[in-house]
């Protein structure tokens, strides 16, 4: 088997398509690299390219040379050239034939384009740029044509439950993420944190098949934006205020105490993480030191019990009736405990009552998100920013939610 025929077997070329030559060229930077032309044999006729046309035996009206960039041969970078033929159809007049190893319009071949989306998942775009010698923007823009080519086989027919939650994409610019709770993948991104957020993702929710009015149950932190967002466009679910967020405002309220008593207690000096972290997670010689702080009838001691007794509710009530009786037993002792951190959190408890107490029905939570989120961090970490909001949606879309790629790069 000669030189040819090996590569059109490699390139699984269907007929008329062939191999015509394969030579090795010096590139621009000195760096020799590997050239392979494509032809087809003479008097050859095509299928008119124009969607549901019968014209299948179209005489080729002329050609016009193009070239792609294929995956590496070894070492070296390799590039695809042909002729690509136009026919002349009766019914539409000239047009070009579609090649079978590249999209119409792609400077790079299905299996570069394949390739490099995978690596995508792992790699930051630009490091990737790099190491195949192109720009950034070229491979971004063949990315994102595949992600978005992957959301449109979506379906959400069935999504009943989800859960919402913020993230920064630089400064205080920030992103929504929605993700569907029982599936445990992203399904929508969009820019901003206030009420439009949910409009736009129910209006994308409703083009790939959602029915909003079917979403019966929504977590999320105690945003007026996303309160606001819900009750407009999603009139069917319940809300359930995310227990990891009133633990956090728990964790902060306990931070402000000892604060404030700190400025007048030396002992309190370096003694931040023993009042937030479970004990499970202390030390022997930190865990000592914490219930003899405990024993000084201390400030923080008192908001920490506090705290402590929030996390027990939600890990150990097994009705909504008794979480009720206890969260209503709490708030009482944090109104009396005269201290003002502690007050302000059993308020802001009070004001989301019943969105916190749905938790004790439908048990779900924004964890989902929570493990999305480091992700997410991960990647703009690695990519150290991304320029644009739509390069940072097309990550997050490739790296938390199960996209169907391999349907749209075959």
């Amino acid at each position: 088997m000669d030189t040819s025929h090996l590569f059109t077997a490699a390139l699984q070329l269907p007929m008329p398509w062939k191999v015509e030559s394969v030579d090795f060229r010096d590139g621009d930077d000195g760096r020799q690299e590997l050239h392979i032309t494509i032809g087809f044999e003479a008097g050859s006729r095509f299928r008119c390219p124009e969607p549901g046309c019968r014209q299948d035996e179209c005489p080729v009206h002329d050609t016009r040379g193009r070239v792609w960039r294929h995956l590496n041969f070894f070492q070296y970078k390799a590039f695809i050239h042909a002729g690509v033929p136009r026919v002349a159809c009766p019914e539409h007049g000239v047009r070009t034939v579609p090649v079978p190893w590249a999209r119409p319009g792609s400077g790079f071949t299905l299996l570069f384009e394949a390739w490099a989306v995978e690596m995508a998942r792992h790699l930051p775009v630009s490091t990737l740029a790099e190491q195949v010698d192109e720009t950034d923007t070229r491979l971004w823009r063949f990315i994102a044509h595949y992600v978005d080519e992957a959301r449109r086989l979506e379906d959400y027919t069935g999504v009943e439950a989800i859960g919402i939650d913020e993230t920064s994409r630089k400064g205080h610019n920030y992103i929504t993420v929605v993700a569907d709770l029982v599936e445990h993948d992203v399904i929508n991104v969009t820019a901003g944190k206030d009420s439009s957020t949910v409009k736009r993702f129910v209006d994308d929710f409703t083009a790939h098949n959602g029915v909003p009015g079917y979403v019966r149950l929504v977590t999320c932190d105690m945003s007026l934006g996303f309160r606001k967002g819900i009750r407009e466009y999603l009139p069917n679910a319940e809300r359930i205020v995310d227990k990891f967020h009133v633990v956090k405002h728990a964790n902060e309220a306990v931070d402000k105490v000892r604060k404030a008593e700190g400025r007048s207690n030396g002992l309190l000096k370096r003694t931040k993480y023993l009042w937030l972290r479970n004990e499970s997670g202390l030390s022997e010689l930190q865990l000592e030191t914490k219930h003899a702080l405990m024993k000084q009838r201390l400030k923080t001691g008192r908001a920490c019990q506090m705290r402590e007794t929030l996390q027990d509710i939600y890990e150990t009530s097994r009705t909504p009736a008794e979480a009720w009786s206890r969260l209503h037993r709490l708030c009482s002792w944090m109104m009396h405990s005269r201290l003002e951190p502690m007050k302000d959190l059993a308020r802001m408890i009070r004001r989301h009552w019943n969105e916190i107490l749905a938790y004790f029905t439908h048990p779900y939570t924004n964890a989902v998100l929570e493990g999305v989120n480091s992700v997410i961090q991960n990647v703009k970490r690695r990519a150290r920013g991304f320029r644009n909001m739509d390069y940072f949606a097309t990550m997050i879309y490739l790296t938390c939610g199960k996209l169907d790629l391999k349907a749209v790069t075959a």
